[in-house]
């Protein structure tokens, strides 16, 4: 009996000594230079890029830990990624004993313009995932506070801290979510999350859908100005970008709301000066570039505090003042040009003096107010607008030139005037409301008998209609047609250059002015009745 206790402890003892030689063979071998280099060889091959690895510590049975973990780029001309501590651990899957799973911790990812060439951005990215639809490539890539860095010419995206998976659901589809509070040095109170879905291609990589969603965060912490060559600094964004390569080619669409933009930053590229006012809420339901070119843009708004001089200033009417509001119900626009717009709007206390200085036709005093309650484009074409212009009283006489009257006599009633009215003409009352459809236009009276005059003067104490409502609409299709002509022409210029020349060659833009209407014969019909007072003053 107790020699079969002795052997029964001998046995023991020599499966348990087995045992630790077995396992300290393997961790001696797994902490071995040998089995170091040849996971560098394995890795590097794995990914097409040089690969270091500083040293292997075996953790447990299924779990392996890899230091100081780097990845570059061909030539080693610049370092990809950095990881102080990775580590591998063996799936208990039964289905495939072979799944693992990686776990990235700490360390930063850097995509570069600074020593990268054009091929290397696509060939890190490949790499990476394309080693997870490898036979043996891992199930799932963990990632712990990380640092991911995107640098490319002017534009930086640096995510800090950054947590998150990328995970191989089969070998034909894949998907990633990362999440950080930081982005380019701004704590964000709310998370900033990066998500993906992609799949193998030919060999590579198929991003199919990439999207950056953003909380409400200040505009000039996206970096947007390097890629829209514009500076702006002020106002927050919150929404999404995505970017695709799906359906062929590489698609980015932008879609959020902007709070608080300042106008004289986002148009200082196509404007000089830029347009002052703000932007309080804009929503941007999309913002599409296809390879790089602008291909869509749909918002609706409401822009405050806007200058009317600032707005004509391409006619050479910079010297108009008058403050403008504009409230944008919805603007699709294409590289067709406007494919539709509606919009209302107001446009107080504007100094005729100063907008007629421009004028040849003559001068006049006074300040008006423009109340804009429809406007609607479609196709480039102006489908209806609905506005009312009028003069408001003041102490101060106003006055109108006598060739100012003769001009507008000739162009809107057909009536050739003798030069025989006075140099100037006081007036009382002037005000017009305008109604346009299909690119007519049709001109009412505001005041006087029936509604229907439309400048009233005063001669010799008495006031006497001027300018009265014409009885037919005036086609201003020939007016819009060149002016369509010549936007055609800017337009094809500007999305031929790249976008900070494209906004520098806009912001030196003068619009030259198009022909005239013809003044003879009226080519429309005013429209229904209940529009246009019955009778004739």
């Amino acid at each position: 009996m107790k020699c079969a206790r002795i052997a029964a402890a001998l046995i023991l003892l020599v499966v348990t000594l087995g045992s630790l030689t077995v396992s300290g063979g393997y961790a001696w071998y797994y902490r071995s230079d040998r089995y170091r280099r040849q996971c560098v060889a394995d890795l590097s091959a794995a990914l097409g890029l040089p690969c270091d690895i500083g040293r292997v510590l075996p953790r447990a049975r299924r779990c392996r830990e890899y230091n100081d973990v780097a990845v570059w780029l061909p030539d080693r001309r610049d370092k990809v990624l950095s990881c102080p501590r990775a580590l591998l651990t063996s799936l208990n899957d039964a289905a495939d004993e072979r799944a693992y799973e990686m776990r990235l911790l700490g360390g930063a990812c850097e995509i570069s313009t600074r020593t990268w060439l054009r091929e290397d951005y696509r060939r890190v990215v490949e790499s990476g995932l394309r080693l997870g639809f490898a036979p043996d490539g891992p199930r799932q890539i963990i990632i712990q506070g990380m640092d991911l860095r995107f640098i490319r010419d002017d534009f930086v995206a640096l995510l800090e801290d950054a947590t998150g998976s990328v995970t191989f659901d089969s070998h034909e589809r894949g998907r990633a979510s990362i999440q950080c509070r930081s982005l380019n040095g701004y704590a964000s109170p709310e998370s900033i999350t990066l998500t993906m879905r992609f799949s193998p291609l030919d060999g590579g990589v198929q991003i199919d859908e990439l999207t950056l969603h953003a909380p409400n965060l200040p505009v000039n912490v996206l970096g947007l100005g390097a890629l829209t060559g514009l500076l702006i600094e002020s106002g927050r964004f919150s929404g999404q970008l995505a970017y695709s390569e799906a359906d062929g080619p590489r698609r980015v669409t932008l879609a959020g709301r902007c709070y608080d933009l300042s106008l004289p930053e986002c148009t200082a590229g196509f404007a000089s000066p830029g347009w002052r006012g703000a932007g309080r809420e804009i929503e941007l339901h999309e913002l599409t570039f296809i390879e790089g070119r602008p291909v869509r843009l749909r918002f609706s708004g409401a822009l405050t505090g806007m200058v009317l001089g600032d707005l004509l200033a391409p006619g050479g009417m910079q010297a108009a003042d008058g403050q403008t509001d504009l409230r944008i119900a919805a603007a699709e626009l294409s590289p067709r040009g406007i494919d539709r717009m509606v919009a209302s709007g107001k446009c107080a206390n504007i100094s005729l003096r100063a907008l007629s200085e421009r004028c040849a036709a003559g001068q006049m005093s006074g300040r008006a107010t423009l109340v804009i309650t429809d406007l609607t484009i479609r196709d480039n074409h102006l489908a209806s607008l609905d506005a009312e212009f009028h003069v408001e009283n003041g102490p101060e006489p106003k006055w109108i030139e006598g060739r100012l009257i003769t001009n507008l006599l000739g162009r809107i009633l057909d009536i050739e005037l003798p030069p025989v009215l006075p140099e100037r003409i006081e007036y009382t009352h002037l005000g017009a409301r305008l109604e346009v459809r299909d690119e007519v236009l049709y001109l009412f009276g505001t005041h006087g008998t029936r509604g229907k005059t439309i400048l009233t003067g005063k001669v010799m104490e008495h006031q006497i209609p001027l300018i009265w409502e014409p009885e037919q609409g005036r086609d201003l299709a020939g007016w819009f047609d060149a002016l369509r002509t010549q936007a055609a022409a800017y337009v094809h210029r500007w999305q031929s250059l790249p976008p900070r020349q494209a906004w520098q060659a806009f912001s030196t833009l003068r619009c030259g002015a198009p022909p005239q209407p013809a003044a003879s014969a009226p080519t429309a019909s005013r429209p229904a009745p209940d529009a246009v007072p019955a009778a004739a003053p």
